[in-house]
C-alpha cells in the first residue's frame, strides 16, 4: 500500500503531529509527503519517507500552483491520499475530481472547516473536534507519541509552573500570567515557545511587575526533560484540538492541570479540570495537596498512556486506510 501525505504548511517546527505519523507509517507501508518548499519541520522526517517539495503561489486557486500538485500526485499514483488541515484538504478534493483517489483527511482542530462536512472519510483528532463537523462520516483517531529517553526528573526549591505553546492568543498565556499573581506563594512560571504574541506578554509581564516569576523561554528542543523537571503543567487554552502536551505530560509530567478544551475531558481525571478559567484556584489547589495531586496523575498516566503510543495510533490509521481503499474497489465493482 502506497500512501501520500499531502500538507500545505510550511509549519512552525514542533507541533506537526503528522511527521511523527508519517515516520511511524513508513515502517510498516510505503510513504510519501507532498510538502512545500522550505518547510521548518524537514529535518524531522525520516529517511524512510519520500519527500516531495512544491512551490506555493500565494492561493490555493492559483492554476500554476493546482497543475504542479496535480501532476505530482499523478506521478505518485498513490492507494489513498491523506490531507491535514482544510487547505490541502480543498486542494485536494478539487484535484479529485479528476484524480478518482481515495481520500481522507485529519481535522486537527475545532475552528471552522466547512471542506470537512463534504468529505466522504474524515478522521477528528479528538471527539471534540467530531463535534465541530456536521459529517456523519467521522472517526475519532487520536495523536501519537513516541516514548524518549529523559533524565532523572527534579525536583525545585520554588514551586514551578510551565505551560507550552505558540505564542498565540489561543493559547490563554495572557489569561495565566494573570491569575498567577493572584497566587499567595513563592512561585516561577516558565511559558515555552515563541509566536506573534511575545511583545504583547512582555508587555504584560512587565505591566504586572512580575518579571522575577515570569519568564518567556522561547523555543526549545528539550520538552519532555522540561516537563519532567517542573512542578505542574498548565493548559490554559481558550480552544484546543488536541495539543501534544497532553500526551507529553502522561509520559514526563509529575501533574497537569488543563482547561476543558481539545481532548483533555477525554483523557484527564475530573480532578485535573479548570472550571472555566480558574487557573489560580486550581494551581493553588495543587500547591497545598501536591503529594495527592501527584499520586492521582500518575495513576491516570498509567491508565491512558499506552493507548497514544505512536505505533498503536499507526496501526489503527493503517486499518483506516485499508477500510477505505476496500470499500472503494467494492463500490467500484458495483457500478
Amino acid at each position: 500500500m502506497k500512501v501520500l501525505h499531502f500538507v500545505s504548511s510550511r509549519g512552525m517546527g514542533r507541533g506537526e503531529v503528522y511527521v511523527e505519523l508519517v515516520n511511524a507509517l513508513a515502517t510498516s507501508m510505503e510513504v510519501v509527503l507532498l510538502i512545500p518548499k522550505n518547510s521548518h519541520y524537514l529535518q524531522r522526517v525520516s529517511a524512510s519517507v519520500e519527500v516531495i517539495e512544491y512551490s506555493t503561489y500565494n492561493s490555493r486557486n492559483n492554476p500554476i500552483l493546482l497543475l504542479d500538485i496535480y501532476k505530482k500526485i499523478k506521478k505518485i499514483k498513490p492507494d489513498v491520499v491523506h490531507t491535514h488541515f482544510s487547505k490541502a484538504s480543498q486542494i485536494f478534493n478539487l484535484l479529485n475530481t479528476f484524480l478518482h483517489l481515495p481520500h481522507v483527511a485529519t481535522k486537527h482542530n475545532p475552528r471552522k472547516g466547512k471542506i470537512y462536512n463534504r468529505l466522504p472519510n474524515v478522521i477528528a483528532v479528538s471527539r471534540a473536534v467530531k463535534e465541530s463537523i456536521e459529517n456523519k462520516n467521522v472517526k475519532v483517531i487520536y495523536n501519537g507519541i513516541n516514548l524518549e529517553n529523559i533524565k532523572m526528573p527534579k525536583e525545585n526549591d520554588v514551586f514551578t509552573i510551565v505551560a507550552i505553546g505558540r505564542l498565540d492568543k489561543v493559547k490563554g498565556f495572557d489569561i495565566l500570567i494573570e491569575e498567577c499573581t493572584k497566587l499567595e506563594f513563592e512561585f516561577h512560571l516558565k511559558i515555552v515557545g515563541e509566536g506573534k504574541e511575545r511583545a504583547n506578554l512582555e508587555v504584560l509581564i512587565d505591566a504586572l511587575n512580575v518579571q522575577n516569576n515570569v519568564s518567556l523561554v522561547g523555543f526549545r528542543q528539550d520538552i519532555p526533560q522540561i516537563i519532567a523537571d517542573v512542578n505542574v503543567v498548565v493548559i490554559s487554552s481558550r480552544s484546543e484540538g488536541f495539543g501534544m502536551i497532553i500526551l507529553e505530560s502522561l509520559l514526563y509530567a509529575k501533574v497537569l492541570i488543563s482547561r476543558k478544551v481539545g481532548a483533555a475531558e477525554e483523557i484527564l481525571n475530573p480532578m485535573f479540570l479548570i472550571d472555566d478559567f480558574d487557573l489560580a484556584e486550581k494551581i493553588e489547589e495543587v500547591y497545598h495537596n501536591e503529594k495527592k495531586y501527584r499520586k492521582a496523575f500518575k495513576e491516570n498516566a498509567e491508565k491512558m498512556k499506552d493507548r497514544f503510543l505512536l505505533e498503536n495510533i499507526a496501526k489503527e490509521h493503517k486499518m483506516y486506510y485499508e477500510n477505505i481503499i476496500h470499500a472503494e474497489r467494492g463500490s467500484d465493482s458495483c457500478n
